[in-house]
């Protein structure tokens, strides 16, 4: 993870009402409404470390993060090794969130891996620390392009993986599809992770 505008805009942001939060979709592994991560208090990007980013963020809003947690905690104990954070296109914030997640998970005394890439796909070394973690958390970038949604594609990426979580901005609308073709590949989405609103990030 890198401190860029991406994190920048997301603490910074004013607060603003959450949307309303949509229902569960069947593929989910439990009942959970989309996690939202609204920002922590203001903080300049220049002076502060990644680690303090992740921390302020943590800090803003421990409930949330802690039933995004919870979510793949408990997909963990049902036999998912494997959870890929995905979403529609780049900049949504899925790097912070498997930060910050991977950070709760460890609180809670789990073992976790953050990789780019399914265990399947990594180098040797890689796969080995992956195989070891209790947990891998993939950050997967898009999965979704814009137009219709290829399963194909859809499945070629997620090889490797046994669930995911869903990241999108909060001022767009969720994609029903999405769940669908996870669905149709036998991947379980775990939950939603909705992050700030584009119209306020600047520059």
């Amino acid at each position: 993870m890198t401190l860029d505008w991406l994190d920048t805009a997301f603490l910074t942001r004013q607060p603003r009402p959450n949307p309303a939060a949509p229902a569960a979709t069947p593929n989910t592994s439990q009942a959970m409404p989309p996690a939202v991560m609204p920002p922590g208090p203001r903080l300049e990007a220049s002076a502060t470390s990644e680690e303090s980013v992740v921390a302020r963020l943590l800090e803003a809003v421990p409930s949330e993060w802690g039933s995004l947690a919870a979510a793949i905690e408990s997909a963990a104990l049902a036999g998912v090794k494997v959870v890929a954070f995905t979403g529609g296109e780049r900049n949504e914030g899925r790097s912070t969130i498997v930060v910050g997640v991977a950070e709760v998970l460890r609180r809670r005394g789990r073992s976790v891996a953050i990789h780019a890439q399914a265990p399947l796909l990594l180098p040797i070394d890689e796969a080995e620390e992956a195989r070891a973690a209790e947990i891998v958390l993939v950050d997967a970038g898009p999965w979704f392009t814009t137009g219709p949604v290829r399963r194909r594609t859809v499945e070629r990426a997620a090889l490797g993986c046994d669930a995911a979580v869903l990241v999108r901005r909060a001022d767009k609308p969720p994609c029903p599809a999405w769940n669908e073709v996870l669905a149709a590949i036998g991947l379980t989405v775990i939950g939603e992770a909705l992050t700030f609103e584009t119209a306020l990030v600047s520059g």
